[in-house]
């Protein structure tokens, strides 16, 4: 299991801090889309920069103008980016073809999408796509977590979780049938007192549940 810190809706100066601590205990930092939103290009750039070896996620949620978005984000150093599973299939399959040109990664956010249309885009894009099952903030308090999200679709793809996730809820997302299994924290690291000491207790978790 692999563990993505998000840093999102807060400053970028805190921000980046926040990635030079968690990055050792971490693989995957996460620049959010409100930093995105908020700060553009500089805040991934910046979050590149302080998270060293650790390769950034661009959370663009991408809906439309593939090239220009996930081109932006690979140019300033991001080694992954975000669409959304609502989009076109063009434009889907246009940032997965973006990312296996620039030797990057895709993660399918899976918000608000319906079973029939993740099982279309299960059966047509390619096995290194990361499907992203996510509970997004204003349904978390009035639903299921993420892991509810779940099932035999995951079986032998690599998968993602989000939405809520905290360091008590790890151990459940255990026995998802998935080939890799990534879960994205934010709040629960980056509110904490000591955001470096919960990454480090969320990343030996991660590793000790699935051993």
């Amino acid at each position: 299991m692999q563990l993505q810190v998000a840093l999102d809706r807060i400053e970028l100066g805190a921000a980046t801090r926040v990635a030079a601590t968690v990055a050792p205990h971490a693989d995957w930092i996460e620049v959010g889309t409100s930093l995105i939103k908020r700060y553009g290009m500089t805040s991934v750039a910046e979050t590149v920069a302080a998270a060293g070896s650790t390769p950034v996620l661009a959370d663009l949620k991408t809906a439309d103008d593939a090239a220009t978005e996930f081109g932006m984000a690979f140019e300033h150093g991001a080694r992954a980016a975000t669409v959304l599973a609502t989009a076109t299939d063009q434009t889907v399959e246009r940032c997965a073809a973006l990312a296996h040109d620039a030797n990057a990664e895709v993660l399918l956010d899976l918000l608000a999408t319906s079973a029939s249309r993740r099982d279309q885009l299960l059966r047509k894009l390619p096995p290194d796509v990361i499907f992203a099952a996510h509970v997004g903030k204003d349904a978390q308090s009035t639903g299921d977590g993420p892991g509810a999200i779940l099932g035999d679709w995951v079986r032998g793809r690599r998968v993602a979780v989000a939405g809520g996730i905290t360091e008590s809820g790890l151990t459940s997302l255990a026995d998802a049938p998935a080939a890799q299994l990534r879960v994205i924290v934010g709040s629960a690291i980056t509110t904490a007192p000591d955001p470096a000491a919960a990454a480090r207790r969320m990343s030996t978790t991660s590793t000790r549940s699935t051993a």
